[in-house]
């Protein structure tokens, strides 16, 4: 077993907090207070080479045989976020599991093996409560390459999340999230394929005001575009000093509090 697949299953996530760890591209893993856990976008297999030749050049720190999960939650139906090798072997090994992503994600789902009864559809501009977490849904906008993709708010009882997916720069449209008062932004800044560069996530960082920002979506595949944390990170400096921006090694956890304990 992995050192981060022991990490999550023995860590404990203080009241009023989420245990969060990076999954490298876009994943993360959250757990909650109660020892529930939603993974969101693990792609953790090599399916974007076996079907574009995309190889990977940052390995994820856990693999699919040994994710245990409660809910998992995908942004959209691209195969570095619905992984098409990955997600099979998840649902099987996690039949209590459910799996909730946008329209474009039905089909992903089937193909996996995962029945009408594990999945969610979820719909744009709406409140999903799953119980451990409740979602907030807007549209994103990933140009044509996806249709149905989606930003996401999740709110794990008052610490509130704000994952972009794969967007460009639309503030408006995040717009009802940023009302929400997110505790942390997880932009993306590949800056390719219709994405953020790293300074249209810093200006988005500027708008959504949250405690914390840590960029993703970067540094998995050579074709996805440059991304530049670093470079992130001195925009944030700049455009908001007082939103702590801070990166994650793949693996590495970090913990959010509820705002009201700061």
């Amino acid at each position: 077993m992995s050192r981060l697949a022991e990490e999550i299953a023995s860590s404990e996530t203080p009241t009023g907090a989420v245990r969060m760890w990076w999954l490298s591209q876009a994943g993360f893993a959250f757990k909650t207070p109660d020892g529930k856990v939603v993974y969101l976008d693990p792609s953790l297999s090599d399916a974007p080479e076996r079907l574009y030749g995309f190889k990977r050049i940052c390995s994820p720190p856990i693999t699919a045989e040994e994710v245990r999960a409660d809910l998992v939650v995908l942004t959209h139906e691209h195969a570095d976020h619905l992984d098409p090798d990955a997600l099979p072997v998840i649902a099987r090994n996690n039949p209590r599991c459910r799996f909730a992503g946008p329209h474009g994600c039905k089909a992903g789902f089937s193909e996996a093996g995962i029945g009408d009864d594990q999945t969610v559809v979820l719909e744009p501009n709406r409140v999903h409560d799953f119980g451990i977490v409740v979602i907030h849904t807007v549209p994103a906008d990933h140009e044509d390459y996806s249709e149905s993709a989606l930003s996401l708010l999740l709110d794990f009882d008052g610490v509130r999340i704000l994952a972009t997916g794969d967007t460009s720069l639309r503030p408006r449209l995040l717009q009802p999230l940023f009302e929400l008062k997110p505790d942390l932004i997880l932009p993306c800044i590949n800056g390719g394929f219709g994405n953020m560069t790293h300074l249209d996530a810093a200006r988005l960082v500027q708008q959504g005001q949250p405690r914390y920002a840590i960029p993703c979506h970067y540094w998995t595949f050579a074709e996805q575009g440059a991304g530049d944390p670093g470079g992130f990170l001195y925009a944030c400096n700049y455009l908001c000093p007082n939103v702590h921006a801070l990166l994650l090694k793949p693996g590495e956890p970090f913990t959010v509090r509820r705002r009201e304990m700061v």
